[in-house]
């Protein structure tokens, strides 16, 4: 999803020459839940029902798939359409930017418990590779830049990748994948090229992925979530080293 602009190239000893190149294709989309605006979300587009159901999971407003009686894009693709076999007392209505500072949650993440029981282990080498796979199948990012891109990875392989342009949006579509094929996440990684923040750690946790990989930094806050809710967080993922911040005794040095 993406759009071709005209802009002035300018270099400093070529000049300036005029030139078109691909951009990432940036909406605002309005999730409507039984009948009823909730949150208007700046996003990429793509995997919007998915998106939808992702982000009322994350925000417990749905357990399951299950509680999901119709989910659909309307035609203009401006918006989502959810009915649900309940009720909801809907939070005040917000919106979630795609900016630096991160998206809106209605969770109070501080307060949350979200214990993640695992006996997951994996290697570093399995980790780096990993990543490495994530960059090569974000082929929007490879075609515009400027997308984030997160993958569940299951048994030493990717099962599902999202790009956006918010980084919480690709774990919410993630989630919502993995809920449509009824996946559980316990037994695997969720790996992001974003900034693990703590909302990042928080959308995690509600999945229930013991292990998070970025391939740069986590906030103070996320560390001490993570160490609280016995999640392996793995931050500059990238080359040949990595660093873990917590729940160090899931990462091993050989398969076993």
């Amino acid at each position: 999803m993406e759009l071709s602009p005209v802009f002035y190239s300018i270099h400093s000893s070529r000049g300036r020459r005029l030139e078109s190149g691909a951009v990432p294709r940036e909406e605002v989309v309005t999730l409507y839940v039984n009948g009823q605006p909730l949150v208007s979300i700046m996003c990429l587009p793509i995997q919007l029902e998915e998106l939808a159901i992702g982000f009322l999971y994350s925000e417990r407003l749905i357990d399951s798939i299950d509680d999901v009686a119709v989910a659909e894009v309307c035609g203009s693709q401006r918006c989502i359409d959810v009915w649900l076999e309940h009720d909801i007392d809907p939070p005040q209505f917000r919106a979630i930017t795609s900016g630096c500072s991160g998206g809106t949650t209605f969770d109070d993440v501080v307060h949350e418990q979200h214990r993640v029981e695992s006996s997951l282990h994996v290697t570093p080498a399995d980790v780096l590779r990993l990543m490495g796979e994530l960059s090569e199948q974000a082929v929007l990012y490879q075609k515009t830049g400027g997308l984030h891109s997160s993958a569940l990875a299951e048994d030493g392989s990717l099962i599902c990748v999202a790009e956006d342009i918010g980084r919480h949006n690709t774990l919410d579509k993630i989630a919502g994948l993995c809920l449509r094929k009824r996946h559980p996440c316990g037994n695997c990684l969720l790996l992001t090229s974003g900034r693990i923040s703590s909302e990042m750690a928080n959308k995690a946790a509600r999945m229930g992925a013991p292990i998070i990989v970025s391939r740069t930094s986590p906030t103070s806050l996320a560390i001490e979530l993570a160490d609280a809710w016995n999640i392996t967080l793995i931050g500059y993922a990238y080359g040949n080293s990595l660093r873990v911040y917590t729940g160090e005794w899931r990462l091993q040095e050989h398969k076993s």
